[in-house]
C-alpha cells in the first residue's frame, strides 16, 4: 500500500466513525482526487459537540497506531498525526474541526447544509456550500482577489458549487450580487476586486446586526487574540549551530532538505544571526500548521530540537530527552528520532486536552 492510500484509508475510518457518532458534520475542503488522491489536510464542519468529534477523531487514530498531536487554536482544533509507514519512512495527515468560520463579525460559514444538499464520496460527506464558504469568501472578504491571483484554482467551482453561490451571497450580505457571481464564472479578477468593495461593507454592517451579536463579538475578539496578539508557537522550532557562518549555512541547506523529505511542507528561517556562533533558527512547519507565528519571529521563540555539529565533525540532533549521541539506536536515525520527538509532544498535549479525549471513549 503506497504512502497517499494509507493516509486516505485511516482518514476513512475517521469518516465512518464520525458517522457512525450520530453528529452532523461535512468537509469543506481536502478531499481533492479522492478516491485516487487527498490533500494535505481535511477541514470537517461540525454541528453539536466539536469536542466529542475531536475525541473521536483521536480514538481512531491512536487505535490505528498514529502519534497524535492534538491542538486547539481559539475556535478551530488542528489534529496532526504521524506514523511510521509500510516502507520505514513517515507518513502525516491532518485533521481540522470547527464549528464556524469568520471573517470580522461576519460567520462565512456556519453550519451544515441539509443532508439532501450534501455530495457523498465513500464514507465523506462533502457540503458544496461550506466548501465555497471556505476555499471562496473567507478569501475574498479578507484579501480581495490577491489569494485568486496567486491560486487561479479557487475559482474553479464545481456546477453545485456555482448554484449554491447566490444564496450564500445574499445570506452575508442582505441583497443579491449578479455581478460577483457573473466575475466568478469568468474568473474576471478586475470586475471581482470593484464588487467585493462594497460586499465587504454590506457584510459587515449586516453581521453587526444580525442574530447572536455577544457570540460573534466574542468570537472575533478569540481569533484576533490567537492570531494577532498572543499567537501561540504551533510547530517546532530548530536551532542550527556552527562554527563558522557559511558552515552553519551549508548545514541549514542540508538539514531543509532533509525534513522537506520527511513531513514537513514548508521550512522557514525565523532567525538569522552571525554574532559569536553562527546561529540559525530554523521554523518548521507539519504541513499546514504555519500560524501567523511566522509574523513574530522573535516573540516567545522557543527553541524544541537542535542540530550541530560534534567534535568529529558529525551532525547530531538533540531535543529534552533525546540526544542522537547517546548509544540508543531509538535516537540515531532522524525519522526515528522526530517520531520520538512527537511522542513526547503527544503524551504533554494529550494530557492538556484529557477531558476531550475521554468524551469519545466513555
Amino acid at each position: 500500500m503506497g504512502l497517499e492510500f494509507e493516509k486516505i484509508a485511516a482518514l476513512e475510518d475517521v469518516a465512518r466513525e464520525l458517522n457512525d457518532s450520530g453528529l452532523r458534520w461535512a468537509v469543506t475542503n481536502g478531499l481533492g482526487g479522492y478516491p485516487d488522491s487527498i490533500g494535505r489536510d481535511l477541514d470537517l464542519i461540525v454541528e453539536g459537540s466539536l469536542d466529542l468529534a475531536v475525541g473521536h477523531v483521536i480514538k481512531v487514530l491512536e487505535s490505528a497506531g498514529w502519534v497524535v498531536l492534538p491542538n486547539r487554536q481559539g475556535w478551530i482544533w488542528w489534529i496532526v498525526a504521524f506514523r511510521e509507514s509500510s516502507d520505514g519512512s513517515l507518513i502525516s495527515l491532518q485533521v481540522d474541526l470547527f464549528k464556524h468560520l469568520q471573517w470580522a463579525f461576519t460567520w462565512v460559514v456556519d453550519k451544515v447544509s441539509n443532508k439532501e444538499d450534501l455530495i457523498r464520496r465513500g464514507p465523506f460527506y462533502e457540503d458544496p456550500a461550506a466548501a465555497v464558504g471556505k476555499r471562496f469568501m473567507l478569501h475574498a472578504l479578507s484579501t480581495g482577489v490577491t489569494k485568486f491571483r496567486e491560486k487561479p484554482t479557487y475559482l474553479d467551482f464545481s456546477e453545485r458549487e456555482l448554484a449554491v453561490l447566490p444564496s450564500l451571497l445574499t445570506r452575508l450580505s442582505g441583497r443579491h450580487w449578479p455581478e460577483i457571481v457573473k466575475a466568478v464564472s469568468s474568473k474576471d479578477l478586475t470586475l471581482l476586486k470593484s464588487e467585493l468593495v462594497s460586499f465587504r461593507r454590506r457584510c459587515f454592517l449586516k453581521a453587526i446586526w444580525t442574530k447572536r451579536p455577544i457570540a460573534r463579538l466574542a468570537s472575533a475578539f478569540q481569533k484576533q487574540w490567537v492570531v494577532n496578539l498572543f499567537p501561540r508557537q504551533g510547530a517546532p522550532v530548530i536551532e542550527l549551530t556552527s562554527g563558522d557562518d557559511g558552515e552553519s549555512r551549508k548545514l541549514l541547506e542540508k538539514i531543509t532538505e532533509e525534513f522537506r523529505k520527511l513531513v514537513y511542507q514548508d521550512v522557514r528561517v525565523v532567525e538569522d544571526s552571525s554574532q559569536k556562533k553562527a546561529r540559525h533558527w530554523c521554523r518548521l512547519s507539519c504541513l499546514q500548521i504555519c500560524l501567523s507565528f511566522c509574523k513574530y519571529p522573535f516573540g516567545g521563540t522557543k527553541v524544541q530540537i537542535t542540530v550541530a555539529r560534534d567534535e568529529d565533525d558529525q551532525i547530531y540532533w538533540k531535543s529534552q530527552g533525546l540526544d542522537s549521541r547517546s548509544n540508543l539506536e531509538s535516537t540515531k536515525n532522524l525519522k526515528v528520532f522526530l517520531l520520538n520527538f512527537f511522542k513526547k509532544k503527544s503524551s504533554i498535549l494529550k494530557q492538556r486536552y484529557s477531558p476531550v479525549i475521554r468524551t469519545a471513549r466513555y
